[in-house]
């Protein structure tokens, strides 16, 4: 907890986030980013949001641009986007200076800027003068439990004299009005809190190490009472209530031989919590891209991927998601498109997949009995048009769309990995919720049945081994690599082929690939369909980086998207699964220094980080697709469960833990894992191993150790040697052995 502003902005540096402007040049101590040459850009923004208020800063801390978002309704868009939301906009809104008489600008870079992500979540921008500090800061408002959020943002500016005589100047507030144009509709009103301004300044005059902080609430027409809310207790309360928020999601991760990985895992979560809307009313409205742009449309697989790491983090806000997905998921007929299940099978599942998730992450039968009991009829009702679309003699489902790209083939993997999935966790809710045991027999066969068939007809044998395909054209091997144009309806055609140049030939289309916008498959180990050091999956993942993909793009290290991008991010995430030890992730050409490159430096990734026909390093901000969500959420969702290796099983209140952190040691403090709380440590000295479980929540847990080991299992407080089994981690020798951790009980085994 912060105990004054002045502390808040004089809290140390964002090592990796940061930019410096000083006498015309740019700098950044953030020596991995390709985006470190790439300023000045008027796309280039560090980024608040609490959902309901969305606001875009550059870095000199100017507001380009707010927005405050409003309802979602149901359109007729392209093929992966069904539903719209409202929101309204404005911009810029800066503040001025004068100091001693001098009028000083603080948008140009007229004086030296430094600007940073605060505690790696709220933008700031340090201003020095030869006699006065100054410092921008921008939040918007949330309680620590998430229940109220003001439709607000906080902006301030702090000033703070220097040098030994008395300092005196003025502060210039935003401007918020609509202009001369009597008509012009202002959607966004302001407010200066704490403090007495006199025809839009602020006069101080300020002692030696003396500072007078300035705030200002950006808030939406009407939101008087958020106003009066931040008046109440003041914007050091909101600001400290804002931080315990993000921390509560977040915990406190931290990897000392590979600091910026822990930094990105924090600033992924961040980007996929803060590309989600919410109107006036705290429901759900829809999801942008990213962080930017606000976007009318909402694209549902990005919005379903930004929410994924939260089936963890944060389950409750996670179910409202399902709810959201559960009325919005399956696209309504149209002009365009028929609609139905048949559009989008991986989309039209999505509410059950969440529901799914969110119960074996949390154990939640009250959420199925008591507060929505609608839910799982409405379950069942989705998953009996998915069966009675099955053909005869096959359990995979067939399917048009991904998202805005075709689903490949008859038969598309990833939609089918959907499906093993929606059936496997109906399967749980039906057995252990409504104790129906005939029910849930008959999902986990429908379950076994897909799977089975997808490891029959969807597995191919590669140049690195067995592997999994894009899609099948049919069951034959004759046809099963391939798959032809005319199966497509004529209107879809045109769209494959400018999505899909390099795979099309001849009219038929290769499925001997790997799309970049298909994260389904790269899922597998986060869903549980199979280990990430399976063989299958290891080899796939080898071909998607390899020339054998014709999709692969040697230029860019990434996964070209037709004759739009030279590389689409969710393939650096697919990517990411290449990685099986210090190098492959973190040497010159592993997968996570990729994604540290491709990091801009606010610490987000772009959808589209090059232009076609352009070379590694080369990057852009293309604001036509904005920031990833999608890719930030397929990471850490990754990161978490294969990476840091924690798994949680909340219906039986079973913890998982098989570290497998290639490049640092790690401790993971006040976790939030599904409804559970946990301290994790992973670190070895020599040639010993150290795992330590903090069990933070109010009951019993039943934990299994994994550890990555040559030796025997011992409990680290005891030293006695414990019972286990061996296991297998990518061809290396694990222990697994359990323990019942108490509530506020400490389990430390070293090996």
């Amino acid at each position: 907890m912060y105990h004054t502003m002045r502390g808040v902005l004089k809290f140390k540096k964002n090592p990796f986030f940061n930019i410096t402007y000083e006498n015309g040049r740019y700098s950044t101590e953030n020596t991995e980013s390709y985006y470190k040459k790439k300023l000045p850009d008027e796309t280039f923004s560090y980024d608040v949001s609490n959902n309901k208020v969305l606001a875009n800063l550059d870095e000199f801390g100017t507001v380009k641009l707010i927005s405050f978002y409003r309802n979602h309704y149901i359109a007729d868009d392209i093929p992966g986007v069904w539903v719209c939301k409202d929101f309204g906009q404005a911009g810029p809104f800066y503040y001025g200076l004068e100091v001693q008489g001098r009028k000083i600008s603080l948008r140009t870079g007229e004086i030296k800027a430094q600007s940073d992500l605060l505690d790696n979540l709220f933008p700031r921008v340090v201003f020095s003068g030869e006699d006065f500090e100054a410092a921008v800061l921008a939040y918007a408002p949330v309680s620590r439990s998430g229940k109220v959020r003001l439709r607000a943002m906080v902006y301030g500016l702090y000033v703070e004299n220097k040098k030994e005589e008395v300092l005196e100047g003025k502060v210039v507030l935003p401007d918020f009005s609509p202009g001369k144009d009597y008509f012009a509709l202002p959607d966004v009103s302001g407010k200066t809190i704490e403090c007495e301004p006199q025809n839009q300044v602020v006069s101080f005059k300020l002692e030696k190490g003396a500072g007078i902080w300035v705030p200002t609430v950006l808030y939406g027409p009407g939101e008087n009472e958020d106003v009066k809310r931040l008046e109440e207790k003041g914007t050091l309360y909101w600001f400290n209530e804002t931080r315990a928020y993000f921390r509560a999601i977040l915990g406190t991760l931290s990897m000392p031989e590979d600091e910026m990985t822990a930094s990105l895992f924090e600033r992924a979560v961040y980007q996929g919590i803060s590309a989600i809307s919410m109107n006036r009313e705290g429901e759900i409205s829809g999801a942008n891209w990213g962080t930017f742009p606000a976007t009318k449309q909402i694209w549902m697989k990005d919005m379903y991927y930004s929410y994924l790491p939260l089936s963890l983090l944060y389950p409750s806000y996670f179910k409202q998601g399902c709810l959201w997905f559960l009325e919005n998921g399956i696209r309504p007929e149209g002009a365009r498109y028929e609609g139905g299940i048949a559009h989008s099978l991986s989309n039209s599942l999505t509410s059950v997949l969440m529901g799914g998730i969110y119960y074996e992450a949390t154990g939640d039968k009250d959420f199925f009995l008591k507060e929505r009991p609608d839910v799982f009829p409405r379950f069942k009702q989705i998953l009996k048009e998915v069966t009675d679309r099955q053909d005869k003699d096959i359990s995979l489902i067939s399917t048009v769309w991904i998202s805005d790209a075709l689903a490949l083939g008859k038969y598309h993997t990833g939609s089918n990995v959907c499906a093993w999935k929606a059936f496997s966790v109906m399967g749980k809710i039906a057995k252990y919720v409504y104790e129906n045991e005939k029910l849930a027999e008959e999902y986990f066969n429908k379950a076994d049945s897909i799977y089975t068939d997808i490891e029959k007809y969807m597995v191919v044998d590669g140049t690195y081994g067995k592997q999994y395909l894009e899609g099948i054209g049919g069951l034959s091997k004759e046809n099963k690599t391939s798959y032809d144009l005319t199966n497509y309806d004529v209107k879809y055609v045109d769209q494959a082929k400018v999505f899909y140049p390099d795979i099309i030939k001849n009219g038929q289309v290769n499925l001997l690939m790997h799309d970049g916008e298909e994260s389904d498959t790269t899922l597998m180990p986060f869903y549980g369909y199979k280990s990430y050091d399976d063989e299958i999956i290891r080899n796939y993942a080898e071909f998607t980086t390899s020339t054998e993909n014709p999709t692969w793009g040697t230029e860019c290290r990434g996964i070209k998207w037709g004759h739009e991008s030279g590389a689409t991010f969710p393939g650096y995430t697919t990517a990411f699964l290449g990685v099986v030890d210090k190098e492959s992730m973190n040497g010159e050409m592993g997968y996570m220094r990729e994604l540290k490159r491709l990091a801009d430096l606010d610490g987000s990734w772009w959808w589209w980080p090059y232009k076609v026909d352009t070379k590694t390093g080369e990057v852009v901000r293309l604001n036509c697709c904005g920031k990833c969500g999608w890719a930030s959420g397929v990471f850490a969702a990754t990161l978490i469960t294969q990476f840091l290796g924690v798994t949680f099983d909340g219906i039986k209140n079973k913890l998982h833990f098989r570290p497998f952190s290639p490049s640092s040691s790690f401790t993971w403090k006040e976790a939030a894992i599904g409804s559970g709380r946990f301290d994790f440590e992973y670190k070895k000295e020599g040639n010993i191993t150290y795992v330590t479980i903090v069990n933070k929540g109010e009951f019993l847990v039943d934990a299994e150790f994994e550890i990555i080991t040559k030796g025997i299992p011992k409990s680290g407080l005891t030293r006695k040697e414990m019972p286990f089994e061996e296991g297998t981690f990518l061809g290396k020798r694990t222990v697994k052995t359990k323990v019942i951790i108490k509530p506020q009980e400490k389990a430390v085994i070293l090996a």
